[in-house]
């Protein structure tokens, strides 16, 4: 960690003990590029710069934040299929880096990641059935029926019959795909899923099916989730609590009624205005935003001062803000903010309709709509 980082390292947004069971410590993650402006010569871009955090045991962590911050670097680099090029992971008590191959294997079976995309994550050469087996078989875990009967039946826990389960992957919907995702990352009976954008590739319908699903074999199994999403009603409905990043830099962190409710951070009030409310009569409309002026900091040459302030309503132009990173820092009863004038920019009033709409109790699971078990129509079968 460089001289600067430690001068203004964030504090984690610590958990207590007996309920943190993943943690990232002041993890960076720098990627080597090259760049003809300058001749060739290698550079670095910082995608992840000092990022600490907790998971509780049994909550839904939430990742937020626009295209390109580090989200999905980050849920990388937590289960170590990035090495992070500094900070370290720790996963219940255990540093993630000081362990061998086979002890890393070992861990893993209770570490697992479901993709983004149910097109591209699944082998279009295996039956679903075998694509579910596949993590058993890696972890040689039961003979071959033990194997079968294990991947059926987690199939048939996220709404697939045994005969769905012969079929390719290029016979299913997308939602069925996401299924089939699901089923692989939870046939080990993991501890923790992260869960990069499950549901971007789907259908509005299909995005309420899954996201039931999920809820109901959190509660059924205990699972503790890290869940990346771009969408923040998304967020508000699934989320226990809530990271906002901003060039790989945790800037605001709280419970999912103080974010949604009293955001600090201009970049969050941003983000929470530019989402539609519904009003009557069908149409939806949008808060007043705040003005974001000015370009995105360079990921190469990282400003010194805080990463937003070339856009920031409030602190652009501030020596201040230009000059000295700020730290994460809590400002409130769990609400950490990474701001020097947090607070200054409004979050515009929540309607009651809105209020409605967003509000999920904290340990109800939602109704399950019908499952989408009809097969994919293939484009040469007739109607």
């Amino acid at each position: 960690m460089t001289e600067q980082h430690q001068q203004h390292a964030p504090k984690a947004a610590p958990a207590p003990a007996e309920q943190s069971i993943l943690e990232a410590q002041h993890l960076c993650k720098r990627f080597a590029v090259r760049s003809e402006r300058r001749l060739g010569r290698a550079l670095e871009v910082t995608v992840l710069d000092d990022v600490s955090l907790s998971v509780r045991r049994g909550e839904t962590f939430g990742l937020v934040g626009e295209s390109g911050c580090g989200k999905s670097t980050l849920a990388r680099c937590l289960l170590r299929l990035l090495e992070p090029s500094d900070g370290r992971v720790v996963f219940d008590g255990v540093d993630l880096a000081t362990l061998d191959r086979g002890a890393l294997r070992a861990v893993r079976r209770r570490l697992q990641f479901v993709f983004q995309d149910p097109f591209a994550s699944l082998d279009p050469r295996m039956s679903a059935r075998a694509i579910v087996e596949e993590p058993l078989l890696v972890h040689r875990l039961g003979d071959r029926e033990q194997r079968r009967q294990a991947a059926l039946g987690v199939l048939a826990e996220v709404g697939l019959t045994a005969e769905q389960a012969q079929r390719p992957p290029h016979a299913f919907s997308g939602g069925q795909r996401q299924r089939i995702g699901i089923a692989r990352a939870f046939v080990l009976r993991p501890d923790v899923a992260v869960l990069d954008e499950p549901i971007s590739a789907l259908d509005v319908s299909v995005q309420a099916q899954v996201l039931n699903l999920l809820r109901r074999l959190q509660v059924e199994h205990g699972l503790t989730y890290v869940f990346i999403t771009h969408d923040l009603a998304v967020a508000e409905y699934f989320c226990d609590r809530v990271a906002v990043l901003y060039l790989g830099e945790v800037v605001e962190l709280a419970g999912r009624e103080t974010l949604f409710r009293a955001a600090l951070h201009p970049y969050a009030v941003s983000l929470l205005s530019a989402v539609p409310v519904p009003a009557l009569g069908g149409r939806t409309r949008r808060a007043a935003r705040p003005q974001l002026v000015g370009e995105v900091a360079s990921l190469t040459e990282r400003p010194p001062g805080c990463p937003f302030e070339p856009r920031c309503p409030v602190g652009r132009g501030r020596e201040i803000c230009r000059q000295e990173r700020p730290p994460l820092r809590e400002l409130g009863s769990e609400h950490w903010v990474a701001c020097h004038f947090p607070g200054e920019v409004p979050l515009p009033a929540r309607t009651e309709t809105t209020e409605a709409f967003a509000h999920r109790p904290t340990t109800a699971v939602a109704p399950q709509p019908a499952l989408d078990t009809e097969p994919r129509r293939s484009s040469t079968q007739p109607a």
